[in-house]
């Protein structure tokens, strides 16, 4: 989906996360901006070095799922701005895996909508996860805790 207050992708191929952020910031007026990348990391669920992430997805059910979503959210607010990158295929350590900004006139909005993003997608979009190791695979059972309470 692709319009001036929601935008989202789901890429097979890897990107520049502060590049995205600079192009998607000029058609962007709000002033208060937040954003969140997120980074695979080089370990697995058990501590094994990773080789590399393996994302699936259903093609046209999670971008569905995703674009309620957003409009949902974006009904909250009128001057609210979403843009939301997320990786599937294989993904390497370090290499950026989902991003997130979104912008409002305050900052107390555009963090909270940022922060329930972040959370819906990791828990509640479904991707599927698994992971490479130099000993296997296996698939990811449970995402890794906020740890902290909402």
């Amino acid at each position: 989906m692709d319009n001036l207050r929601i935008k989202f992708k789901i890429l097979e191929e890897t990107f520049n996360p502060y590049k995205e952020f600079e192009l998607w910031e000029k058609v962007n007026k709000n002033s208060a901006n937040s954003f969140f990348i997120g980074r695979v990391r080089p370990f697995d669920q058990f501590g094994n070095d990773l080789k590399k992430l393996e994302i699936v997805h259903y093609k046209g059910m999670t971008e569905n799922y995703i674009k309620k979503y957003l409009m949902k959210i974006a009904e909250k607010e009128d001057d609210l701005s979403i843009f939301l990158l997320h990786r599937i295929g294989f993904i390497y350590p370090y290499e950026p895996i989902i991003f997130i900004a979104v912008s409002a006139n305050h900052r107390g909005i555009a963090n909270k909508y940022l922060q329930e993003i972040l959370e819906f997608t990791k828990y509640k979009v479904p991707f599927w996860k698994k992971e490479w190791t130099f000993k296997g695979s296996s698939w990811v059972k449970k995402n890794t805790d906020l740890g902290f309470e909402l």
